[in-house]
């Protein structure tokens, strides 16, 4: 009897230890984002390698294609490889594939808009252009001579800005 009573204290402490130490919160994790991957999987039928890494989803099709979702960086694949990174801010939400992405910063001001717009500008993305602002609100859409197209909306309210891109499709590229 008295073993086991040792037993059991021991693996209350080991339990207790554990769980202080932050290893039961990463087990969770670990079940939580296996049982996601598994029900998209399901959803996929299997057509898709799907890994979720802390706050980043990443679905890559059979054909290659691949789409990103969450994350706190500047995607460097895909569509968001073909635009300039904006230099100041913080990212709190990423979409990329390899044909568009839409990207979101924090802790940006007036002035990064404007340096940012005059640099896809520079990049040639001046046709078909459209210019907004109100307020504290400004925005900048163009495209470029290969059909690709970029909107920057800046909300200075809450000091974000938001890109989006899209690449032109390959049909486009050879026209």
């Amino acid at each position: 009897m008295y073993k086991k009573i040792i037993v059991v204290l021991i693996s209350t402490l080991m339990v207790l230890t554990l769980a202080s130490c932050g290893v039961r919160e990463k087990v969770n994790q670990e079940i939580s984002e296996k049982v996601t991957e598994g029900v998209l999987n399901k959803a996929t039928g299997g057509a898709a390698d799907i890994d979720i890494e802390g706050d980043k989803l990443s679905i890559k099709g059979k054909d290659g294609e691949e789409l990103t979702i969450g994350g706190n960086e500047w995607p460097d694949t895909g569509a968001a490889s073909k635009i300039p990174k904006i230099k100041n801010g913080s990212v709190v939400s990423a979409f990329n594939s390899d044909t568009s992405c839409v990207i979101i910063l924090e802790k940006v001001t007036q002035q990064d808009f404007t340096d940012y717009v005059d640099e896809v500008k520079a990049l040639g993305y001046t046709n078909d252009a459209f210019t907004y602002s109100a307020d504290e609100s400004h925005s900048y859409s163009a495209s470029a001579e290969d059909g690709s197209a970029i909107s920057v909306t800046y909300s200075g309210g809450d000091e974000t800005i938001s890109v989006s891109f899209n690449a032109a499709s390959a049909s486009e590229e050879g026209e």
